[in-house]
């Protein structure tokens, strides 16, 4: 990240990698839901086919602005041709096809190789070889999700799950790093004479915000693992006690990053608190499956209870995060995920499709709210430093 000063990250140039590493996380859960529902039939195959799709070709529409329709339109040309040969080449696994899973294999690489070349062509600050090795190592690992997956080994499915995740950091770095660059060097239509004035803005360290990412991720992790859980339960597929213990760990890792910034806060109450909204979920699935409305009233009412309590409580450690703010994304967050465990009782996946499509858009609401007020809280109590916005 040699072109972000590691001591003065300001809020856009945060955003902007953030923003990155966001989209690349989405493609890699919409690509796991798509091979569950290839190989367990776990939601309707052409409908989460069309979401990969979609994710493939959004990037290709962000370079639009930037760097023009023709240039956006080839790389999002580039990014369905993957999405298509991905699809083509789990269609041969099905199948026992051998030499057609080799041959989608090596039509993947050679699209790794155009996409990296490509980006290098349009952006002087995008290296093809970067690139090539970036996209290489999320390809295997990919492909090893796509195994491990045919295999049953949900285990394996976990560890890749955090491979990739680290890989969809090292992509969204690369790309903010390279539009950074670009902006900031006279590509664009940007004013240079604005980002040379010197000026005094508030920004914050490199490792504080790699501090609020994880913050920031808390809310797409959580609903990633529950939908994880609730897949694990409903379908039985996989492990239910080890799903649940891998998201036990979402909240964990995130009052970890949360006591860097607030040493004093009371981190047994909090991880307590996220403890039973949990109980209460796993609870609730149990009741719904039961059919056990009198358990589903008292544990619904106790989900909101617990609700409140976490707002007042993220209220009272950061005066810049409201807890009636708080309280919406919740209880939003909330009448969501009851709807997603309704629709996979019914078996109704193309609704649950749609309900977690809204919940990873609430996540990112929800972490941009979590972000500003932990951005504020740290520039209002720290010497402003000199940096280019």
């Amino acid at each position: 990240m040699e072109f972000f000063d590691p001591q003065c990250i300001t809020y856009s140039q945060m955003n902007l990698i953030f923003n990155a590493r966001y989209y690349y996380r989405r493609l890699t859960t919409w690509t796991t839901a798509y091979l569950m529902s290839r190989y367990y039939g776990i939601g309707t195959t052409e409908a989460l086919f069309e979401r990969l799709y979609q994710e493939s070709i959004d990037l290709g529409d962000m370079l639009h602005i930037i760097f023009g329709r023709q240039h956006s339109e080839k790389y999002s040309q580039l990014l369905s041709q993957y999405a298509i040969i991905f699809h083509e080449l789990i269609s041969a696994q099905l199948e026992g096809d051998i030499e057609g899973v080799n041959r989608n294999v090596e039509r993947l690489c050679q699209n790794v190789y155009e996409r990296a070349a490509f980006l290098e062509f349009i952006n002087p600050y995008w290296s093809a070889a970067e690139y090539q090795d970036i996209f290489d190592a999320y390809l295997r690992n990919i492909l090893e999700t796509a195994n491990a997956v045919a295999a049953g080994d949900f285990n394996k499915n976990i560890e890749l799950y955090d491979l990739l995740n680290e890989h969809t950091n090292r992509m969204g770095d690369a790309f903010a790093k390279g539009i950074y660059s670009y902006l900031t060097t006279g590509g664009s239509m940007l004013d240079q004479d604005t980002l040379t004035t010197g000026r005094q803005v508030p920004c914050i360290t490199y490792e504080q915000m790699e501090d609020i990412y994880t913050i920031r991720m808390f809310w797409f992790e959580l609903v990633t693992w529950i939908r994880n859980y609730m897949i694990s339960i409903y379908t039985g597929v996989g492990n239910p006690e080890e799903t649940f213990d891998r998201l036990k760990q979402v909240p964990v890792e995130y009052i970890i990053a949360m006591k860097n910034f607030f040493p004093n806060i009371d981190v047994e109450n909090y991880l307590q608190l996220f403890n039973e909204y949990l109980t209460l979920i796993s609870g609730f699935i149990t009741a719904m499956m039961e059919n056990n409305t009198e358990e589903l009233n008292r544990i619904t009412r106790s989900l909101y209870e617990n609700a409140d309590k976490r707002a007042a409580f993220a209220a009272s450690v950061n005066p810049f995060w409201s807890e009636e703010q708080w309280r919406d994304i919740l209880y939003i967050n909330l009448r969501s995920t009851i709807e997603e465990s309704s629709s996979f009782l019914s078996g109704d996946y193309e609704k649950n499709i749609d309900i977690f499509t809204r919940l990873l858009d609430q996540a990112e609401t929800s972490s941009t709210f979590l972000a500003q007020g932990l951005f504020e809280y740290i520039t209002k109590n720290q010497p402003i430093n000199t940096g280019r916005d």
